[in-house]
């Protein structure tokens, strides 16, 4: 029977709001994290006084970094221009200083400007001094940065290049792997065709548009400075991944033409949709962590999965007048799809829980932290929506198949539709914990003042907190904790590490080695010879010519003492 105007409409608005969450969804994943290349040290060291001028001054990144037309140029105290050439490495970039002996005595700035591998610029300086540090020094010109033209401009494209992508290669995944070959409704698979079309058009259209406004934005440059061209070298991976696109997304625009794809066709299908949604893994954040390989693996996984849900439903949406005219091949429709789609969520699943390991750091720290319980729960559900598919592709639709009359089709089908229903539900709540998973931080806890024999001091620098715990805070062998934390008790990770002393009247310890054991978190093991009050100074590199210092006191008791 056909579904009365009333219910068509309320069928179609279940089939958009499913959408709608589903793209949500895809977008969550495409967008990229926000962390770029960091400098972590310098030689010589920032701030620091020498003898005499060096040859060269060397920066290292925690990732390779690439020079742009943007020179690295190093300025006296008065703010005058030094000759220097500069060249990079890997992760190291090399400023040298050709005419060292006509630099006086006084601060030098070093400003740069690199291009991080995952395309973003950065930049930032660093001061030494010759003899002794000058009573004033002039700030560096600030650093090109582009508009906030060149960056919605930027995201917009990405916006429209992701969702052309992910539709277009998720309706070819739909028709050569969810819609039945029997379904031979020709104004339905009209209806695929033409908007996987119009969205391959917007996804290579997108995708060619985003190289040079890269470009112009890994440059500092706006969009009319393209007037005069670009380094296509800055955008390199760019262009392979709009070239792989393209090609891909060709193929299933003319696989596509045939109204009913061969199986020799549909796996040419599900080779160029393929090729084109795994493309943009090869660009962005991607390149900039290690394991290199297992996160790029984990960005075409998640990539596949979002172009089969947000294609599988507009696919759906596109095809739900005609199949609801058809019970069984609506029942394998849906049983093809929501089997589908439940694979892929586990191994999305299985991907994410490696990712949470290595972002974590352990596996005893799933249970351990907020942000590990809420990825255990997300892999749980994962794992129940993939269990609901099973059991509608394998229970379900054989009893929808084998019904025997009209009424019998009718209620196993009314059983299949409200399985994926329960699905769909699912998928809401886990889109809800990941919402929340997002925002938590898989950083280690901030430092609190513990049980039994820990000493705990507090100061700050401007708006960062300064903590330094002291463990077991006796005569001889201790732990030295220092974390720094914002206002709101997370704790902060700065370009440079801080530099710790100690020290107790006339006894000196001097700088203690530390070692950094999680975000904002350093630990050092430190010998003390007497009990007594000890002074623990944290210097600071809070800005390009400020390190300022936060002392602060652990009382360290006689044997014997409580």
């Amino acid at each position: 029977m056909t579904p009365s105007g009333p219910g068509r409409r309320r069928r179609a608005l279940r089939l958009a709001a499913t959408g709608l969450v589903a793209l949500c969804a895809v977008l969550a994943v495409a967008a990229p994290a926000a962390a770029h290349a960091q400098l972590i040290s310098t030689d010589p060291v920032d701030g620091a006084v020498l003898e005499q001028a060096p040859s060269e001054v060397t920066m290292t990144f925690n990732e390779p970094v690439r020079l742009t037309e943007r020179e690295i140029t190093v300025y006296d105290a008065d703010g005058n221009e030094m000759a220097s050439e500069a060249s990079s490495t890997g992760s190291d970039v090399v400023v040298g200083l050709p005419d060292t002996d006509s630099m006086e005595r006084g601060t030098y700035v070093v400003a740069w400007f690199v291009l991080s591998t995952d395309g973003h610029p950065i930049s930032g300086s660093l001061t030494f001094s010759v003899g002794e540090r000058s009573a004033s020094v002039a700030e560096p010109p600030p650093a090109p940065t582009s508009s906030g033209v060149v960056t919605a401009v930027l995201g917009v494209l990405g916006v429209v290049m992701y969702v052309g992508l992910l539709v277009a290669a998720g309706l070819a995944a739909f028709v050569a792997l969810v819609l039945p070959w029997k379904f031979r409704v020709e104004a339905a698979r009209r209806r695929v065709r033409t908007v996987a079309r119009v969205a391959a058009v917007a996804a290579v259209v997108g995708a060619v548009l985003l190289v040079p406004v890269a470009a112009a934005y890994a440059e500092g440059a706006e969009l009319v400075d393209l007037l005069g061209g670009f380094d296509p070298s800055l955008v390199a991976d760019e262009m392979v991944s709009a070239l792989l696109l393209t090609a891909g997304l060709a193929v299933v625009w003319v696989t596509l033409t045939d109204a009913h794809p061969e199986p020799a066709q549909q796996r040419l299908l599900l080779c160029g949709a393929g090729v084109a949604a795994i493309s943009p893994a090869l660009v962005g954040h991607t390149r900039s962590y290690e394991p290199r390989a297992l996160l790029l693996v984990s960005d075409m996984v998640h990539l596949l999965a979002g172009s089969v849900w947000l294609g599988g439903l507009v696919g759906l949406a596109l095809t739900a007048r005609a199949l609801a005219r058809r019970e069984r091949l609506a029942a394998e429709t849906l049983a093809r799809f929501s089997l589908l789609a439940g694979g892929l969520l586990v191994t999305v699943a299985a991907a994410g829980a490696v990712l949470g390991w290595r972002i974590l750091g352990s596996w005893s720290a799933f249970v351990d932290t907020r942000y590990g319980v809420l990825l255990l729960v997300k892999i749980g559900l994962a794992l129940v929506i993939a269990a609901i598919g099973g059991w509608n592709r394998f229970v379900v639709l054989p009893r929808v198949v084998g019904a025997a009359g009209h009424d019998d089709r009718t209620r196993t089908a009314g059983t299949l539709t409200r399985t994926v229903a329960l699905e769909a539900s699912v998928i809401v709540v886990l889109l809800g914990v990941t919402g929340f998973l997002v925002n938590q931080s898989p950083r280690p806890a901030p430092v609190e003042v513990a049980a039994g024999q820990t000493g705990i001091a507090e100061g700050s620098v401007g708006e960062i907190e300064v903590f330094a715990g002291l463990t077991p805070r006796r005569q001889g062998q201790n732990t030295l904790l220092v974390q720094l934390q914002d206002g709101a008790g997370e704790p902060v990770t700065l370009a440079r590490a801080p530099v710790v002393a100690v020290r107790s009247g006339d006894v000196d310890l001097g700088e203690v080695e530390l070692v950094e054991t999680g975000a904002g978190t350093y630990e050092a093991r430190v010998v003390l010879p007497r009990a007594g009050e000890w002074e623990v100074q944290v210097g600071l590199r809070v800005s390009r010519f400020e390190s300022p210092v936060t002392t602060m006191t652990i009382d360290v008791p006689a044997t014997g003492e409580d």
